[in-house]
């Protein structure tokens, strides 16, 4: 068991860069995570497998399950609809400002015939 620990942490530290604030990347808490949530392992014994502390599983699993709570809900914006809502939005105020324009040359080449 303690070569698979060891194993778990030089694999981990190979894969993170030495300049970074966290050895665990996105994808190992989320294997973490979801390996506390779908077996029976307990806690203790899944920090002990990967040098996890059990506070830092714990706080992974509430920011997974808020995660997944806000995407179900719809409150997770779609950032292509965003983008398409805003491309939107800028067309319709070049139109108008290009209505605008317009009529400002309009006036102005009435005011340049007198």
């Amino acid at each position: 068991m303690e070569t698979f620990v060891l194993q778990s942490r030089e694999a981990c530290s190979r894969r993170m860069p030495a300049n970074h604030s966290s050895r665990w990347s996105t994808e190992d808490k989320i294997r973490i995570v979801l390996e506390s949530i779908n077996t029976n392992i307990a806690l203790a014994e899944l920090c002990r497998k990967y040098g996890v502390s059990p506070n830092a599983i714990y706080d992974w699993k509430e920011k997974f399950m808020e995660g997944g709570k806000l995407a179900l809900s719809g409150a997770l914006k779609d950032p292509g609809r965003e983008k398409e809502s805003e491309i939107d939005r800028l067309k319709k105020l070049i139109g108008e400002l290009t209505i605008a324009n317009d009529a400002m040359k309009k006036v102005l080449q009435g005011e340049g015939k007198k």
